[in-house]
């Protein structure tokens, strides 16, 4: 053989590998946004599969909060994706960069948070996080492995390789100075810090919401810099909150928490307008492809009705993060209370005393969390006796003739009267 055959034998590709590298390349570009640059992607992918080296994938949390909701799971359950596939995620705790305050879309900077607090919030954080992950194939690394280390040559050093017209470029610091808002040097020195994070942990790709893009790609030029293949870029959209027009946010009170109870994960799914129903199935029902191509033209065609649509939706969350069998379960309850309009069999029991009144019962009985609450929920609307009246005054006083009876508030709330 010929050095020129030689060298053509060497170049070409196993078709086992290229097969392989396409089948992973369709299931992880699926409920991507974006995959920059996607043939670098690719090429990493065929090396991983040929040189049978897993691809280490980063994502990172700021511990700024102690839950999280199915909107943060989003770029978690891509990261399982790659786990499923042989690969490893890589998770950063930004233990270093919550203590001293990142930026935010906002008016101005997040205060920076205490190390007791980071410490609490970050235990709540990984034990929730981790019902999404492989535990096996998940690596979790703090920022202050490296940072506490770090020293002013150092930061200097990294200062170097960007512009203050690069940074000012980005979105969010734009649109404060635009608007005469505060905008403090140290929020600059964000997306630097967690580009450097890319360096430490040697990340082939880095997972992000599509308003991470600029922190994201600011790690290929810190790794590239430093000598190192630059990590691709996986950005991932911001799910719609429960009310279907605004992102989910604890604030805007949307959410569907992690922590939440398994009939009140599956209550709320049921609450979301059909027009998102598509959006959670790409991304938090862990459907692969050709499922969701079914679930869709299923929808559109008419062939299935939003609310069946709805239910095995429900079903899949609540099923992955309880088990199949507590995902069954929650559907009969959900249809026995809703469909059929029966009570659940397990709801709570109050023993009331006659003469006290509704705001009491509610509140005392733990149903809702302060008298308040009771208030605010009557005027909804929103509490009424099963097979009775809506109650109209929360300091309706109750006798004999409420024992037996049930309180049900809001779509998902029961408390029997004894």
């Amino acid at each position: 053989m010929s050095v020129d055959q030689e060298k053509q034998t060497e170049n070409e590709e196993d078709p086992k590998v290229v097969e392989e590298a396409l089948r992973q390349l369709k299931r992880l570009e699926f409920g991507a946004v974006e995959i920059t640059p996607k043939d670098e992607f690719f090429e990493m992918l065929k090396s991983s599969i040929k040189n049978n080296k897993p691809l280490r994938v980063k994502c990172g949390i700021d511990p700024t909060s102690a839950d999280i909701h199915l909107g943060h799971t989003v770029p978690f359950r891509k990261m399982r994706q790659f786990q499923d596939l042989g690969h490893i995620g890589v998770v950063i705790i930004g233990d270093y960069t919550a203590g001293i305050g990142d930026p935010t879309g906002k008016t101005e900077s997040r205060p920076p948070l205490t190390r007791e607090q980071i410490e609490q919030n970050v235990k709540s954080y990984m034990d929730q996080v981790m019902t999404v992950l492989d535990e096996k194939r998940t690596e979790i690394c703090y920022q202050t492995e490296w940072f506490e280390e770090v020293t002013l040559r150092d930061i200097i050093g990294w200062a170097s390789q960007t512009t203050v017209s690069k940074l000012l470029s980005h979105e969010t610091f734009r649109d404060r100075l635009d608007q005469n808002q505060s905008l403090s040097l140290h929020e600059l020195f964000y997306p630097m810090l967690q580009g450097i994070d890319s360096i430490y942990i040697k990340a082939d790709v880095e997972l992000g919401g599509t308003d991470q893009k600029f922190n994201v790609l600011m790690g290929r030029d810190y790794q590239r810099n430093a000598g190192l293949r630059p990590q691709v870029a996986m950005l991932l959209p911001i799910i719609h909150g429960t009310c279907g027009s605004q992102k989910m946010s604890k604030s805007l009170g949307n959410t569907i928490g992690i922590q939440d109870e398994p009939f009140d994960k599956f209550g709320k799914i049921m609450s979301i307008p059909d027009k998102v129903m598509l959006e959670y199935y790409e991304h938090v029902a862990g459907v692969d492809p050709q499922e969701f191509s079914t679930i869709k033209e299923g929808l559109e065609s008419g062939s299935l009705h939003p609310n069946e649509g709805k239910k095995q939706l429900a079903q899949k969350v609540v099923s992955f993060f309880h088990g199949d069998n507590i995902g069954k379960e929650m559907r009969e309850k959900f249809e026995a209370v809703f469909k059929r309009k029966q009570v659940p069999d397990d709801i709570p029991e109050y023993k009331f005393v006659r003469g006290q009144d509704v705001v009491t019962i509610l509140f005392e009985s733990g149903l809702l969390q302060s008298k308040g609450e009771v208030r605010r929920m009557v005027k909804q609307n929103a509490v009424r006796f099963v097979d009775g009246e809506k109650v109209e005054d929360p300091e309706l006083a109750l006798d004999d003739s409420f024992s037996g009876k049930v309180l049900k508030v809001g779509k998902r709330k029961f408390l029997q009267l004894v």
